[in-house]
């Protein structure tokens, strides 16, 4: 029967708007409630659409304080969240602040902890570590590294040599 029913649905909308009705749409309507409720149905809500129809066409105006209590409206709702911003900010700012602190704090608590497991005898042998050098480091040493150590002024040379002036 659903399937019977759904093939009456474009009659019981053309039905409904011009109020005449086919023979085997009337035949179908006698023996299904169904259908006939929804005819019932569809020409209930063409009948409210036409009543308001004229309220349409008059243009119906608002009330004359609307547009007043609109402004006032969205005036406070933007009050409302200019405080929710700042409150917003305020807090996050907050955070920030607290979370830099507790950063510091714990940073800070590991370095003096660092600092004071050190012992004299390990300061000491990292110092011999520094200033270790390789055996094959000799092997580095060049003739000319102590000339190329320094950069000569204008009107020197890297070498030793006098420099021919004329008199």
């Amino acid at each position: 029967m659903k399937s019977e029913c759904e093939k009456w649905n474009d009659q019981l909308l053309e039905a409904a708007l011009t109020g005449s009705t086919a023979k085997d749409l009337e035949e179908h309507l006698k023996s299904c409630v169904k259908c006939s409720a929804e005819l019932d149905e569809v020409r209930a809500r063409q009948a409210r659409l036409e009543e308001l129809l004229p309220f349409v066409a008059r243009g119906a105006e608002p009330a004359a304080d609307f547009k007043a209590r609109v402004l006032a409206a969205a005036e406070v709702a933007s009050k409302g969240k200019r405080a929710q911003r700042w409150r917003l900010w305020t807090l996050a700012g907050a955070t920030a602040a607290i979370v830099v602190l507790v950063i510091g704090a714990a940073m800070y608590r590991r370095t003096t902890q660092t600092i004071s497991t050190i012992s004299v005898t390990e300061v000491a042998a990292v110092q011999k570590l520094v200033e270790w050098r390789a055996p094959s480091d000799s092997l580095l040493v060049t003739p000319g590294q102590e000339i190329l150590k320094g950069t000569p002024k204008l009107g020197q040379s890297y070498l030793k040599v006098p420099v021919k002036t004329e008199e």
